[in-house]
């Protein structure tokens, strides 16, 4: 018995792997990540004791920037382009606006075409809505919305958009 347990393992271990081939580093794209500790404090929606909160879910075909053609020449050192994008209660992007932290490292120092770039990607973003669950009593130990009423709501995020060449040609690298 442990000899047939031995060979089925060394032919799990030994079976073929499907594994998808990485991008193509020349693509000139962009890496993006979601940097939403930068959002203030002040701005950040507080909920009640009977309140949960969903963040709005990007819909899958939601492009990233492109590197700007005309820069590659440049042979410009990364970019960091970072964004305050406001998603109205329809899952809609209605603004996008630079962020300046240079401890996060979103210096507005970039090109303007860099920005111009993520700012246009970005305003073609589409969302599903971020909602608040407000029950009416004390909030239920659930998954989801199931007892509670779903309003939508505004919200904004911060994003991080890395703009970078290697070896004269753009390439893509998710901000970090």
């Amino acid at each position: 018995m442990s000899a047939l347990l031995l060979a089925t393992l060394a032919g799990c271990a030994s079976a073929p792997r499907s594994v998808e081939p990485p991008p193509d580093p020349r693509s000139g794209a962009v890496g993006v990540r979601s940097i939403d500790k930068l959002m203030p404090s002040d701005d950040r929606m507080q909920l009640a004791d009977n309140e949960t909160f969903q963040m709005p879910l990007a819909e899958a075909d939601n492009a990233v920037p492109v590197y700007p053609v005309e820069l590659l020449a440049q042979r410009l050192a990364p970019q960091t382009v970072c964004l305050r994008v406001a998603i109205g209660a329809d899952g809609r992007v209605m603004d996008s606006q630079p962020i300046d932290d240079v401890q996060a490292g979103c210096a507005i120092g970039s090109d303007a075409r860099f920005v111009e770039a993520a700012r246009a990607a970005a305003a073609q973003w589409r969302f599903d809505p971020a909602f608040r669950c407000v029950y009416p009593g004390a909030k239920p130990d659930e998954q989801g919305c199931v007892t509670g009423k779903e309003e939508s709501v505004a919200v904004s995020l911060a994003f991080s958009f890395v703009f970078e060449q290697k070896d004269g040609k753009g390439s893509v690298r998710v901000g970090g």
